[in-house]
């Protein structure tokens, strides 16, 4: 038989808090607290819904499963890999008790919290808490939770997210408990309803804790429990990974210094996202489901050391940050990063992070302008305007990525992406009819074809909160619908920038006096053509929208694409031309 490598069994959360020796402690590069208030609601509700399906003494036999939790036994401390998340939580509604009690009896307070919070350790002299959490959590979690504060002593202050959310937990459970007491009558019939919850949550809430003292098999359950692709846990797997690899302590330092770096930028952009948007700029296309598999497998297989990886994340994560939130010194590449932010093509971040890297040393900015216009050309031609399939433009933007990082050439990258895009004559017909619904898409559009229509390329239509989307014929008209209101109300013909200040002074309607006003009013000159409209109607959305197409080969081309006659700029359409026909051609729903 092969060598038992770990075993398993259940424990009560009271059996497992109280009885665990040495104490538990969350390693330094497992994940902050990160319950947020659905987790933590769901976590009360789950244990006062059990406990209100068995009242009284029918409680006594029945348990309720949380789930599992991994343990690494043999050291000086049993190393929590999986369940922290349950376990201070627990501990945080036994601490809100543990206060609520004491206000009543405050030796059974004092018992509560030794038996399952905190204790003193006679050797040392000091609190031993039961669970210590990793290093950015430990004191926060042990001053808020594990320490009774005295009278009206103020509390540590939070300064990570992690220390908000506890406190959040806290307070919640706090205000639960003694709501409960206060149903319950309070004085003794509220304490007696405080023993019940605590036993409900002690003897009765229970995990499979699986134990091993082998840290190496320990943490491959873990990652067996835990894969679920680019999810939650994907930092958290890959963290644990470079840890357990790092060569000593000074090594595990540096890399838990590299990994603050990589989740400071969680308030910004998705660190899930940068991982894979990372990783595949590196090595091309993998799957999210597959990310950790694949990482983990090349890190083993080629001997990465841990430090140098971590280097390049804390490296990179700042810079992908900045693109995900079009920040750029370079006015132009900015532009350009924002046009890209209000499309949502977050697909085109692994190459532009190549493309920064290629050009960290020379600082020459203008091949990464042209990558970000190929880029965006692409995604408006393959995917706002052609509706095309959106898997293979992923696997495309990444293989240039990786080649790009790789070669160092700007113009094989371009080329490639071009070659994949529709070609001008395709988009300039795609575009004519095309419907768009998402908002910033449609001003990103917009926008572009405004400045256009300017030589000085100088007018303000960059920021959402001073430039609406408005829908001539609009979505909610005060006159009958039309009988095909549902294919036109968002054909881009029918689609026009204007002012807050304008946009909010003018009715519903359709075309009426005061809607005119204002777009005479408008310094825009999209908005402004409109005035050369009589009325409004669905031949006028298809006249103007092809209008609008004839200038759209020029405005989002690739470098050294000469654009032709069909494509390029045409006669203006005017009323009544081939209406008939052209209104066929609409599609039945807006794209």
């Amino acid at each position: 038989m092969p060598e038992q490598r770990y075993d398993a069994n259940r424990q009560t959360i009271g059996t497992l808090l109280s009885t665990t020796s040495p104490r538990i402690e969350v390693p330094e590069w497992q994940r902050s607290y990160s319950w947020g208030s659905d987790e933590i609601e769901a976590f009360w509700h789950d244990l006062l819904g059990f406990e209100q399906a068995y009242p009284g003494n029918n409680i006594d036999s029945q348990e309720y499963f949380l789930g599992s939790a991994v343990l690494v036994t043999g050291g000086a401390t049993n190393l929590l890999l999986d369940g922290q998340q349950r376990l201070a939580t627990a501990t945080i509604l036994l601490s809100a008790l543990r206060d609520a009690r004491r206000q009543y009896k405050a030796d059974a307070a004092t018992r509560l919290q030794s038996k399952y919070i905190s204790d003193h350790d006679d050797a040392t002299g000091e609190a031993a808490p039961v669970i210590t959490l990793n290093i950015y959590d430990r004191d926060f979690f042990r001053s808020e939770v594990q320490e009774e504060r005295v009278g009206n002593e103020a509390g540590p202050k939070p300064r990570l997210k992690s220390h908000g959310l506890v406190r959040k937990a806290r307070q919640y459970f706090a205000q639960k408990v003694a709501d409960e007491e206060s149903r319950a009558g309070g004085g003794e019939e509220g304490f007696k309803r405080n023993l019940r919850l605590s036993n409900v949550l002690c003897n009765h809430m229970s995990l499979v804790i699986v134990y091993s003292s082998d840290e190496d098999n320990a943490a491959t359950v873990f990652e067996t429990l835990n894969d679920r692709g680019i999810g939650l846990s994907t930092p958290d797997l890959l963290r644990n990974l470079l840890m357990r690899r790092a060569k000593g302590p000074e090594a595990r330092q540096r890399v838990v210094a590299a990994w603050q770096t990589v989740l400071s930028i969680a308030d910004e952009t998705s660190v899930d996202e940068y991982l894979r948007h990372f990783w595949v700029s590196q090595r091309g296309d993998v799957k999210a489901r597959k990310l950790y598999r694949e990482i983990k497998s090349t890190i083993t297989q080629e001997q990465i050391e841990s430090v140098a990886f971590s280097a390049e994340l804390e490296e990179a994560a700042p810079l992908y940050r900045d693109l995900a939130k079009a920040r750029d010194d370079d006015e132009e590449l900015k532009r350009l990063l924002e046009g890209i932010r209000m499309l949502g093509a977050k697909v085109t971040l692994p190459a532009l992070l190549a493309g920064y890297s290629v050009t960290e040393q020379s600082g020459n900015k203008s091949d990464l302008r042209k990558l970000a216009g190929a880029l965006t050309t692409l995604y408006v031609r393959h995917t706002v305007i052609g509706g095309r399939e959106s898997t293979a433009l992923e696997s495309r933007i990444y293989s240039v990525a990786a080649e790009l990082r790789k070669d160092r050439e700007f113009g094989s990258a371009i080329a490639k992406l071009r070659e994949f895009s529709p070609d001008a004559e395709e988009f300039t017909a795609k575009f004519s009819h095309a419907s768009i619904s998402r908002i910033s898409t449609a001003r990103y559009l917009l926008r572009e074809l405004e400045h256009a229509r300017r030589e000085t390329q100088e007018v303000a239509v960059e920021l959402s909160d001073r430039v609406h989307v408005e829908h001539i014929y609009p979505q909610n008209p005060i006159i009958p619908k039309w009988d095909n209101h549902a294919q036109l109300i968002n054909r881009i013909g029918n689609l026009t920038l204007l002012g807050k200040r304008l946009n909010t002074s003018i009715k519903n309607g359709a075309f009426e006096t005061k809607k005119v006003k204002a777009y005479a009013d408008s310094d825009i000159l999209l908005t402004r053509d409109l005035l050369e409209y009589e009325a409004w109607g669905p031949q006028s959305i298809e006249c103007r929208q092809r209008n609008l197409a004839s200038s759209v080969a020029r405005i989002w081309s690739f470098p050294g694409e000469s654009v032709s006659a069909m494509a390029g700029e045409r006669a203006r359409w005017q009323l009544g031309e081939n209406y008939d026909q052209d209104l066929d051609e609409l599609p039945e729903m807006p794209s």
